[in-house]
């Protein structure tokens, strides 16, 4: 058992707050053990985070069911995750719907989380290369070919096998006319593909690395005004979930083990303060 304190000095945290001379972050955030105190206090213009420091891209729809490439003597070279261009706009969310549930005889009530529902929306340039729903699964198809009837497409995350144990092709209706993908009712829609996020700030620094694994899109929407200088297509996205990632170079890759997340309050897990 620690020293006892007095319940003041647990929750009172309001005796260096000077809001006429000092931003918020510099008055409640302290400096980490090691560091100069006036380089870690604060935020800087580099620690912003902007559009033009996050990175969207495509990739296998399941990480662990997926294959990585594999690279000399057995070991791995890492999943293929290929970035996606001139996206204008992208949003990112999640419900988790709530159930109250009151009784007799009583006036509190009781809060009953849901099953969290999460998707995201893209709108990007239409151009004359890969739309917006083939550049989707840049990361999923393993290979593919397309004839005048027919999309044959090998999946990185749910491959099809002959009686031989070989993976093959699978055959679908076609999904588009040349690199313009339009038709959602072909079933090589029906297979989910990934989503990965990269977040940096000014100074190149990594702030997070997010994966949204088992995408499916809902809704594809094609925008064509006379007074548009340019067209945008726009897609709707459902996921399955949400894992953290971390990137690492092909020799030091650990399949399973590049993930990463930071405590809130401590950095081994313990409480600050014991009573």
């Amino acid at each position: 058992m620690g020293q006892k304190l007095k319940i003041s000095d647990i929750s009172d945290h309001t005796w260096n707050w000077d809001w006429e001379d000092k931003h918020v972050m510099q008055s409640f955030s302290p400096p980490e053990s090691g560091t100069d105190p006036k380089a870690d206090q604060g935020i800087s213009v580099h620690d912003i985070v902007e559009s033009g420091t996050v990175l969207i891209a495509a990739g296998p729809a399941d990480l662990d069911a997926a294959t990585p490439d594999a690279g000399s003597q057995g070991s791995y070279l890492g999943y293929r995750v290929v970035p996606i261009g001139l996206i204008e706009t992208a949003q990112i969310s999640l419900n988790k719907p709530l159930s109250r549930i009151f009784e007799i005889g009583s006036k509190l009530s009781y809060i009953i989380p849901g099953r969290t529902v999460g998707g995201i929306s893209l709108s990007r340039v239409f151009f004359d290369g890969p739309s917006i729903m083939k550049a989707m699964y840049f990361g999923e198809v393993k290979a593919d070919y397309a004839d005048q009837g027919h999309k044959y497409a090998e999946m990185m995350s749910s491959p099809a096998y002959d009686a031989n144990g070989q993976q093959v092709y699978e055959k679908f209706a076609n999904i588009g006319s040349g690199n313009m993908a339009m038709n959602l009712a072909s079933s090589f829609f029906d297979n989910p593909m990934g989503l990965a996020f990269f977040f940096k700030d000014n100074q190149s620094d990594m702030v997070s690395q997010t994966y949204f694994e088992g995408c499916r899109i809902s809704t594809y929407n094609l925008g064509i005004s006379a007074g548009m200088n340019v067209l945008t297509e726009a897609i709707n996205i459902e996921f399955i979930r949400v894992r953290p990632i971390l990137t690492a170079n092909s020799d030091t890759y650990n399949r399973g083990e590049q993930i990463a997340d930071m405590n809130i309050v401590s950095d081994k897990g313990n409480p600050v303060i014991s009573l």
